[in-house]
């Protein structure tokens, strides 16, 4: 649990200062999302670079890009960060809006959102605020359904659905 923290806390302090503007629990939340996938391994994974797309926001989607850039999954693929316009396949999928985005994505996508309830299927991961901290919920089911495996590290900090 330590060393999600200590992750987190270490990746928001490498890009500090780039990107200002953007809020700082969008940051928090990025350092979040890169750190999932280092305490977690799918099955859909492949020597392909894993492609992360992001949904309406260029400037979180800019910094993104900034901290993962040059740092691999836990299996060692690269990440790719694109914006959400389904042409492309998505490995792992930010929704800020509940639109019909979802309906384009391939059903072994892993969703993270700040979304309780989505159209078409849960999130993996969902951000919610609690006592003014981010936090985050994982739904087991869907996340057994992707034949994932989230460390016990990652499962201690989380809330279970």
């Amino acid at each position: 649990m330590r060393s999600l923290f200590i992750a987190v806390a270490l990746t928001l302090a490498v890009s500090h200062s780039a990107y200002a503007d953007l809020k700082k629990l969008d940051k928090v939340k990025a350092a979040y999302m890169f750190n999932f996938t280092k305490f977690m391994t799918w099955s859909s994974i492949n020597s392909d670079p894993v492609n992360f797309c992001v949904q309406n926001d260029e400037a979180f989607q800019q910094f993104l890009t900034q901290l993962v850039e040059s740092r691999p999954t836990s299996s060692g693929a690269s990440i790719r960060i694109v914006m959400l316009d389904g042409k492309q396949s998505c490995t792992f999928a930010y929704l800020i809006e509940n639109d019909d985005s979802l309906v384009n994505l391939a059903t072994s996508t892993i969703i993270i959102s700040d979304l309780p309830n989505l159209i078409d299927r849960p999130a993996v991961f969902t951000f919610y605020e609690e006592n003014n901290r981010l936090r985050f919920e994982i739904d087991l089911a869907e996340a057994e359904r992707l034949e994932l495996t989230i460390s016990s590290e990652l499962l201690k900090v989380a809330k279970i659905k």
